[in-house]
């Protein structure tokens, strides 16, 4: 599971929201190996004139999750951010690309009503990303 929250300057055409949302939804399941039905991306957009020239350039995106994504997969997350601010908005249109990742540390997480620390297959897979640090 993860929520992510994006963040961009108001102006953007609704095409170029449509990819970034869309960008962001490989970000979670490519990046952070999640399935699709996990999928949770919002948009939220600020007014530029309340900023200054380095954040109306900037693309902001808060993620927060369950533990155990590995570091591996946070850099992929990163990276995949990088390139969805480009593809949907052009190169050189994202002065600042910013991920804030948080994960929470409750396994006592339900998907579809099994308790997460109750699923084995998950909880192998999470000590799979831990293995990938070392």
């Amino acid at each position: 599971m993860a929520m992510l929250i994006g963040f961009i300057p108001k102006g953007y055409s609704d095409e170029q929201k449509e990819r970034f949302l869309k960008g962001c939804e490989k970000c979670e399941t490519l990046g952070l190996k999640l399935s699709p039905n996990f999928e949770h991306v919002y948009l939220h957009e600020f007014d530029r004139d309340h900023c200054d020239e380095m954040m109306q350039k900037s693309k902001i995106m808060l993620c927060y999750t369950a533990e155990g994504k590995g570091l591996i997969n946070k850099a992929e997350f990163v990276q995949l951010f990088i390139e969805t601010c480009d593809d949907s908005f052009g190169p050189g249109e994202t002065e600042n690309a910013i991920v804030y990742l948080e994960e929470h540390e409750n396994p006592f997480i339900s998907v579809e009503g099994l308790m997460r620390c109750e699923d084995k297959e998950m909880m192998a897979y999470l000590a799979s990303l831990s293995q990938d640090e070392g």
